[in-house]
């Protein structure tokens, strides 16, 4: 049996009662999947829960659907933190959040670094790209991202405490290792932390890292850094 297409809907409840769902949701079924009344769609509030629900009405001006039982995903068991700075070209950004998003990291920090070239950040267009991504991998649990941040500010936020930080300047480095417990990896922006930063950040207790052989985008890196994080664990 093929899977049922999955639906965000922030207000999931048990005992709802028959709902109408938001208009581009509506023009997804209707139009592009050209479901019926009697169909059903699966949909989730981001938050480790979903349904099954019965579409009642499917035509051009409404979708409503009658929501079934709740269903309570478990979270997943760790916390992966992707502190990576902002790029001047936002679409490069994007890119990488949607995967890092299929990837399955938890938390994403946009980073204002002294090199960042500044831009205007669009949170709700980032938070789209998220959900989006985590509907096509689907995911019940939402990743958070978090607004921008300074990298002296994110420093005094309560972190996982296996930390690493990779970086392009000559020193002492391990490839970053995959993790069973909580961590966070920082990514810098185009031009590299500074020195200064990375000092920062290494009194800190962060942990210099190497992504391997090759010199990276900052987008690709933080997939690649995603990747290794990760490993092996679910």
């Amino acid at each position: 049996m093929s899977e049922l297409p999955l639906f965000f809907y922030a207000g999931l409840q048990a005992g709802s009662g028959e709902i109408q769902l938001d208009e581009e949701t509506r023009r997804h079924v209707v139009t592009v999947l050209r479901m019926q009344p009697g169909e059903e769609i699966e949909l989730t509030d981001g938050q480790g829960n979903s349904c099954t629900a019965r579409i009642s009405l499917a035509d051009k001006k409404k979708l409503l659907i009658a929501p079934g039982a709740l269903i309570k995903h478990p979270p997943v068991g760790r916390t992966l933190w992707l502190g990576v700075s902002l790029l001047k070209n936002a679409s490069r950004f994007e890119w990488m959040l949607e995967k890092v998003t299929e990837i399955g990291i938890t938390h994403i920090i946009p980073l204002l670094t002294e090199r960042t070239a500044r831009q205007h950040f669009r949170q709700e267009r980032m938070q789209q790209i998220v959900v989006s991504a985590c509907l096509q991998s689907r995911q019940y649990h939402f990743p958070e991202l978090i607004s921008p941040q300074f990298l002296d500010q994110f420093l005094q936020t309560a972190l996982p405490a296996s930390r690493y930080i990779a970086h392009c300047m000559h020193g002492e480095k391990s490839l970053l290792p995959g993790t069973d417990q909580d961590a966070v990896l920082l990514i810098g922006p185009e031009g590299d932390f500074t020195a200064g930063e990375l000092s920062q950040t290494i009194e800190a207790g962060f942990r210099p890292v190497s992504l391997g052989q090759s010199r990276l985008r900052t987008e690709t890196a933080g997939i690649v850094g995603a990747v290794l994080l990760r490993g092996n664990f679910l």
